[in-house]
């Protein structure tokens, strides 16, 4: 089996990011839909991918191998930028936290926290936070998605709406030039809604790379947030922006 550079290109980018669109792929290297469906094709035969409606995922077999690249990926990032949120969270608080890698990194900052109560679908968030004897745990129940380390559908919204948050703490999946906050899929867009509508401070945690990203579900625009945390420094100074950046 040997693969050419695009191809390789498309499998990089597809255990980064667990799912990516043919026509966004197809902008990307500048050439037909149909060269890339050639291409995906190819991957596809070889087990290496499989086609969903519309674009391109990793085989089932490899989704756990797709979550660890994902949580790699912008890693330092962050790790800075949720040390940062870690320290702006009181002791005792009520904290719902969503989904995604970016959050799972947050839970290895929140371990020492001396009391805390963790409201999350996010099975790598309360795995992580299981040590801590101190930190009370709420875990939503629904359906589990394998490749994404979380849980999800109407009764994980439902589960949201009966808990009311001292804070919030949303990831995303891309943020528009109009600072406008997406995400892949609508139930994915729903938890996040869920989150913000429950917790008197919504919080947003967005590394540099989400913006300009190709996302099709709108959350919230930025203006909605209390907090939101990014090493991205060409924002709006209107917007309550805490930067954090590496060491680098």
């Amino acid at each position: 089996m040997e693969l050419n550079h695009r191809q390789q290109q498309i499998l990089t980018t597809i255990r980064t990011e667990g799912e990516v669109q043919i026509d966004r792929l197809s902008e990307q290297y500048a050439v037909t839909t149909q060269t890339i469906r050639r291409d995906v094709n190819y991957l596809c035969e070889q087990g290496l991918a499989r086609r969903v409606h519309g674009g391109v995922s990793l085989p089932a077999a490899m989704t756990n191998t797709s979550y660890r690249h994902r949580s790699e990926v912008e890693a330092k990032a962050k790790d800075a930028l949720t040390s940062h949120i870690a320290a702006c969270i009181p002791d005792g608080s009520t904290v719902m936290i969503g989904i995604g890698t970016t959050l799972a990194h947050l839970a290895q900052h929140l371990l020492s926290k001396p009391s805390l109560r963790v409201i999350t679908n996010n099975l790598q968030v309360a795995q992580i936070l299981e040590a801590n004897k101190y930190i009370e745990i709420y875990l939503a129940g629904g359906q589990l998605r394998r490749e994404h380390q979380d849980i999800m559908g109407s009764s994980t919204v439902d589960f949201f709406n009966s808990f009311e948050a001292d804070i919030g703490i949303c990831g995303c999946a891309g943020v528009t030039a109009s600072h406008y906050v997406m995400e892949h899929e609508s139930i994915e867009a729903d938890i996040s809604k869920a989150i913000i509508r429950n917790s008197r401070q919504p919080w947003l945690v967005a590394d540099a790379s989400k913006w300009g990203r190709c996302v099709a579900m709108k959350v919230a625009p930025m203006k909605q947030f209390d907090k939101i945390f990014t090493n991205n420094t060409q924002l709006p100074t209107d917007l309550p922006i805490h930067i954090a950046t590496t060491n680098e």
